[in-house]
């Protein structure tokens, strides 16, 4: 891996996935099992509505007006002790369902669980029939990994159930054990709950689910087909099915299905959607084209199918096609959709044709939506390069204050691009000094050290190129790059060599398979004189990515086992590609290979 092929390490954002499809900001131990927490929250008229029918006639004292007003006031300091004391026991003395599930939301936003179990306890003794207050229980029983809890929960109303609600409890039931730590127990108790009811279609297509996602292929299979043969049309069974088996068989098996039920809406888009993720795009592309049809003859909305079609149109390189696609889209949008991935591509569709301006010009009207869109920070960034990529160093950089950050990560964000920009700008030792700053303020940031030993390296302050390295790996021990950047940084140097391998070998582990790591590793074995390792390593890379720091190598490599006649061609594309590399000057040179690239 060469430093030209070093990227800077940015923070992406997390959105946590919750059981009752509710988006929300959760305590610590509620986001570690992805179960569906409300965040902490002063009591509001939205609050306390819940179950009205049942609520205690209880007058409002001065006494009970006190309690309440106090303990809200002693959440917003931060006591959050006293204060679910306080409500609790009021709820205890009222019977009032709504101070239960009050004094839980701040049981929760103080991430106490056994408080927050002892008032939804007394919830749902309050409020037995409040569907809110089970989502909470159920979501509790799925971070203590309480399998026995979540089947007595189920096994009783299921059981008094029928029809419908019969057939919604079967579905919630898996959903719920979908999200459970341990999967194996989660199918186990899955079938214990479901085994009155084993032979129906929905139990079929619930066991054939969990099964899935214990990873039993053949369980899956089994069950999916029980279910297929009890329901031939069944789009859900069909669906089911192609998911339990292999990728080209489940592609088959709906395709075979569609021929049959062509009105089957969404067993194509499941289709069309399995297509791409199989690299079938232009397949793929006449499923999304027939959906597209189906919306705009009965008047539905098209965008999303519009959106498909512009990127996989991109994907194949049919450009003017994919922009076509594009504009419908922004015609056609409603405020329900969001341009921004539209912008986004019809900029890069500008950037292949070299028009920087138009590009900025697209990437300009995505917006930020009150920090709605994570996208929209990144993209500042990405206009801030493409402005200074014309020369326009000292404009990029103004632009860059334009940029309003929110959080922490967006400064160093706007650091590390600056960075960039002056170092593009030939400005090194300005860029170095702004990140020494950077870091006496953000000392804790991985990626300001990693761009900082990046831009030791390329200075040829190795001392400090390798303590920052070290540090790395020293904070994240499950950083790649670093091991990596360092292992390389050895190696093209020749020096410590059997380190160098080390650590190259361990950022392999760490990412398997990434093209710079297979390149530095190509790289370490040519030092080490082990020349067929070298050539299989690099020849590996270059088939996952040609790049012209790869090929170089590769060439040399070859050229110094006397396959000369292929090192040349090698040598050739990439002085084609990229005729002012650096490394592909440095070693034409070093090997007595002059610029029109005849034998010496």
């Amino acid at each position: 891996m060469s430093t030209t092929h070093t990227k800077s390490l940015l923070l992406q954002s997390l959105i946590a996935t919750l059981i009752c499809g509710t988006l929300a900001s959760v305590p610590a131990f509620a986001r570690q099992s992805g179960a569906t927490i409300i965040k902490n929250k002063p009591a509001s008229a939205n609050t306390l509505t819940e179950d009205k029918q049942a609520l205690p006639k209880v007058a409002l004292s001065k006494d009970i007006l006190y309690k309440l007003t106090t303990s809200e006031l002693a959440v917003q300091r931060g006591e959050w002790q006293s204060a679910f004391v306080t409500i609790l026991s009021v709820a205890q003395q009222t019977r009032d369902p709504r101070l239960a599930k009050r004094a839980m939301e701040i049981a929760m936003g103080a991430q106490q669980m056994d408080e927050s179990m002892a008032a939804l306890r007394l919830w749902r003794e309050l409020a037995p029939d409040s569907t809110e207050a089970e989502q909470y229980y159920l979501s509790l029983m799925v971070i203590q990994n309480n399998f026995d809890a979540i089947q007595k929960l189920f096994s009783p109303k299921l059981k008094t159930s029928n029809g419908a609600d019969q057939i919604a409890l079967i579905y919630h039931a898996q959903r719920v054990l979908a999200r459970m730590q341990d999967q194996q127990q989660a199918f186990k108790t899955l079938e214990t709950i479901l085994q009155p009811y084993a032979d129906s279609f929905d139990a079929h297509i619930a066991l054939s689910r969990g099964a899935y996602r214990n990873k039993d292929r053949a369980r899956a299979l089994s069950e999916a087909q029980a279910a297929s043969k009890l329901r031939e049309d069944s789009e859900l069974a069909i669906l089911t099915l192609a998911q339990a088996s292999e990728p080209q068989e489940g592609l088959q098996l709906v395709a075979a299905y569609l021929q049959r039920l062509p009105q089957a809406k969404e067993v194509r888009l499941a289709y069309a959607t399995m297509l791409i993720e199989n690299k079938q795009l232009a397949t793929a592309k006449e499923e999304f084209l027939i959906l597209l049809r189906e919306q705009e003859s009965k008047g539905e909305s098209s965008t999303q199918s519009l959106y498909t079609l512009g990127a996989i149109t991109m994907e194949l390189g049919q450009t003017n096609e994919a922009e076509s696609y594009f504009d419908t889209f922004l015609k056609r949008a409603t405020e329900d959709d969001d341009s921004s991935p539209v912008y986004v591509n019809l900029a890069q569709i500008a950037l292949q044709r070299k028009d920087k301006k138009t590009a900025d010009q697209w990437l300009a009207k995505v917006e930020r939506k009150e920090g709605k869109n994570p996208a929209w920070f990144a993209i500042q960034m990405r206009r801030a390069l493409l402005i200074a990529s014309d020369g326009h160093y000292t404009d990029a950089r103004k632009f860059l204050q334009t940029v309003t950050p929110e959080k922490d990560a967006e400064k160093i964000q706007i650091l590390q691009t600056e960075a960039q920009i002056m170092k593009d700008a030939g400005q090194t030792l300005e860029a170095f000094v702004l990140l020494q700053l950077a870091l006496s303020e953000y000392p804790g940031s991985t990626e300001l050290i990693y761009d900082f030993a990046m831009l030791a390296e390329a200075q040829k302050q190795y001392p400090e190129m390798e303590a920052a390295l070290k540090q790395l790996i020293q904070m994240a021990p499950n950083n790649a790059l670093a091991y990596n950047a360092l292992g390389y940084s050895y190696a093209d140097r020749n020096i410590e060599l059997q380190s160098a391998q080390q650590l190259i070998e361990a950022a392999n582990q760490l990412n398997p398979n990434d093209p710079y790591i297979l390149d530095s590793l190509g790289w370490v074995k040519f030092r080490l004189k082990k020349l067929p390792e070298a050539e299989q390593y690099l020849r590996s890379s270059f088939a996952l990515r040609q790049d012209v720091d790869v090929a170089v190598h590769l060439a040399e490599v070859l050229w110094v086992q006397d396959k000369k006649t292929e090192a040349m061609q090698l040598f050739s594309d990439a002085q084609k590609k990229d005729s002012k590399n650096s490394l592909l000057k440095s070693t034409l040179e070093r090997l007595g290979l002059r610029p029109e690239l005849s034998l010496p």
